[in-house]
């Protein structure tokens, strides 16, 4: 076979190759888009507080996002991983404040200076015991301020353990969404007490 005939020969079949691989390409399947989780919508006023103007919540930096995060502390005590299917509808602080401010409603229409409820989150996570027994964690402190920010009136540390009913993405979301219904109750309990009356006259 002469070189010129040879060179047609390979170039053909090269071609072929390429041509099927191509056509394979459709056929190659791709991983689903993550599902997307929030809190929910369906939530009651627990309390008016008068005087309360805005509800603020802040989170450290590996919390400012929409990554879904688990422990495995049967295995790590330290390592933090995240749901490769599942994301947060938004950060963590943005679901919160949400959630806060339908269960404890803002005082907009008062007169005077007004106060501000920082709530300031060191913990949310589905946190796993063992591999079929997952709990969600939720820590912090929530702080009311004055308006600006600048003087403390008073402050409610919070750590709460809600069970999953299940070891994954899903059974986490739920028990996380608990975990911010018990924080909205605990916030309306501890600012209708009796200790509080002091401090809400700063508003």
């Amino acid at each position: 076979m002469k070189a010129g005939s040879r060179r047609w020969v390979r170039t053909t079949v090269l071609s072929l190759v390429l041509v099927a691989l191509a056509g394979c390409g459709p056929l190659v399947s791709r991983p689903p888009p993550p599902a997307l989780h929030d809190l929910g919508s369906a939530r009651a006023t627990l309390q008016r507080i008068a005087g309360l103007r805005a509800i603020e919540v802040r989170s450290p930096s590996w919390l400012d996002g929409s990554a879904m995060h688990y422990r495995l502390a049967y295995e790590s005590a330290t390592r933090r991983d995240i749901y490769a299917f599942s994301r947060w509808a938004a950060s963590p602080p943005e679901m919160l404040t949400v959630a806060l401010r339908q269960m404890l409603q803002t005082d907009d229409a008062g007169t005077g200076p007004g106060c501000r409820l920082r709530v300031d989150i060191d913990e949310f996570i589905q946190h796993f015991d063992r591999p079929d027994s997952a709990r969600a964690l939720l820590s912090g402190r929530a702080v009311l301020t004055d308006m600006r920010g600048q003087r403390v009136l008073a402050s409610l540390p919070f750590a709460i353990s809600e069970p999953a009913a299940g070891a994954d993405a899903a059974a986490g979301v739920a028990a996380s969404a608990r975990a911010v219904d018990a924080l909205g109750v605990q916030i309306a309990g501890w600012v209708a007490s009796s200790p509080m009356k002091g401090a809400l006259d700063g508003c």
